[in-house]
């Protein structure tokens, strides 16, 4: 979790870039954000207070955030703040991206039973395989 999704800045250069120098392009600007995101000073968030509950959201008014929304828009944007949002709600005092067994087909997080129930099906599978 926190990883940075690269395909936007891919996409977001192709639009002002010819192919070769849009990936050259989107490979700088993705790398950029990752030290960003790795950078223990950076603190793009505001704390609010919800009832009685406080809640860390990200600060839209952030000068690098807006840059970027600004130069590249919104799915460049939202790709950042996810990342960012992930990396504090799953290691908030390290900044770096912490492994998560993961749900594609739901898009979400997968619970402990469906990580054994994947892990026995593919077990199963080598054992088909080898005739066992």
């Amino acid at each position: 979790m926190g990883e940075l999704n690269s395909k936007p800045f891919h996409e977001a250069m192709k639009r002002k870039y010819d192919p070769e120098e849009a990936e050259d392009r989107a490979s700088e600007l993705c790398t950029l954000w990752e030290e960003y995101l790795k950078d223990p000073d950076w603190h793009p968030f505001r704390v609010i207070t919800v009832g009685e509950k406080t809640e860390r959201i990200i600060d839209k008014e952030d000068e690098k955030l807006k840059s970027l929304k600004k130069e590249f828009g919104d799915e460049v944007y939202n790709a950042v703040t996810t990342a960012l949002t992930e990396i504090v709600e799953y290691n908030p005092s390290g900044n770096y991206i912490t492994s998560e067994l993961w749900n594609f087909k739901d898009g979400r997080r997968a619970t402990l039973p469906e990580g054994v129930l994947f892990i026995l099906k593919l077990w199963d599978l080598q054992k088909r395989k080898r005739g066992m």
